[in-house]
């Protein structure tokens, strides 16, 4: 298992401790320390983690770190055949490593737990625990919807397994704001298998108030970039394999507020051409779905991360994104920054 870290000194040892009391005699933890400035590497070996260090400011990443554990696992680790990435601020469910790895031995593939944002009950705000549910839509009512529609699945960056062979024939994108999801679809456009493994649940604490708007900014800002670099190589593999064009569509969605924003304003020009005419009432129909999707997705799963008396608050988040979304024209993000969690 590969825990790739960043200044973690804080809850490493926890998380170190979590994970081997999932693993089995003869597997590993190993903790790739990127760029620490702090005493991560120590507090990794303290709990029995195998500790490599990475020291490379100008190559910061998240990719750059799992380049350089697939590259000490091809030259010291021969006898490995899985390896699972676990963030070192995620804790995996009871039986999800053992999931993960037995899913992708059997079935040959890349395979993604199920990943979300598990928010405080005491600390975290509106706008936090509604990023949380859009979170949860994306990584568990998407992932599953587009699981069932093309036998595909997107990478999501935690609670990751891979056959060794496949591992090592990856090169993961360093500097990338989304690596994750670039490797996912990099696998799928080679012929490879990613999948959803339902019964392995990933959780993390969302970021802080101001962290979150940073968070939001680059995973948005990111998946949009990767949006328009990867739909027509997507689309163009379709033409051998259909399930690829489920992916694209998929990709295509833009981040909810931005959809609304964009639903809107397609209503207001088409009613202004055309008045209350049949495009109108088909928009209005497509809207209406969206919103009973999103309200059903609430009600079976999200009621515990959103509940009801935040649901008022959706107006203040949708302000709130704005300049986020705007941002991706004037400033877009471009570089990897870590993310301050919530306690």
């Amino acid at each position: 298992m590969v825990m790739p870290a960043h200044d973690e000194a804080g809850g490493i040892e926890a998380a170190v401790r979590a994970a081997r009391a999932q693993l089995r005699d003869g597997d590993e933890l190993l903790v790739v320390a990127d760029n620490c400035t702090d005493d991560t590497a120590a507090r990794a070996r303290a709990p029995g983690a195998t500790v490599i260090e990475r020291c490379d400011p100008t190559l910061r990443g998240k990719g750059h770190a799992l380049e350089f554990a697939r590259a000490f696992i091809a030259a010291h680790r021969t006898a490995m055949r899985t390896v699972i990435v676990l963030d070192a601020d995620c804790r995996a469910a009871p039986g999800s490593l053992a999931a993960l790895a037995v899913t992708a031995q059997a079935r040959d593939a890349a395979v993604q737990g199920v990943f979300l944002l598990d928010p405080p009950p005491d600390t975290a705000g509106p706008n936090v625990r509604i990023s949380s549910f859009a979170f949860l839509v994306k990584n568990l009512v998407r992932q599953q919807g587009l699981a069932r529609l093309s036998g595909a699945a997107l990478l999501h960056g935690s609670g990751m397994a891979f056959p060794r062979a496949m591992f090592l024939g990856m090169h993961w994108p360093g500097g990338s704001l989304v690596e994750d999801l670039e490797m996912g679809l990099d696998l799928l456009l080679a012929g490879h298998r990613v999948i959803v493994e339902p019964d392995a649940r990933v959780l993390s604490a969302p970021s802080s108030q101001d962290g979150t708007a940073g968070q939001r900014r680059r995973w948005e800002h990111g998946m949009m970039q990767t949006a328009g670099r990867y739909l027509p190589r997507l689309l163009a593999g379709s033409l051998r394999r259909p399930a690829l064009a489920v992916v694209a569509l998929d990709l295509m969605v833009p981040p909810t507020v931005l959809l609304a924003l964009c639903s809107a304003g397609a209503s207001a020009i088409v009613l202004a051409l055309s008045g209350l005419s049949a495009p109108l009432l088909a928009l209005g129909a497509v809207q209406a779905a969206a919103v009973a999707g999103l309200l059903r997705a609430w009600w079976h799963h999200g009621r515990g991360v959103l509940p009801p008396s935040v649901l008022g608050r959706l107006p203040g988040y949708v302000v709130w994104k704005l300049p986020l979304i705007a941002q991706f024209l004037t400033r877009r993000e471009r570089e990897w920054t870590r993310t301050e969690r919530l306690p």
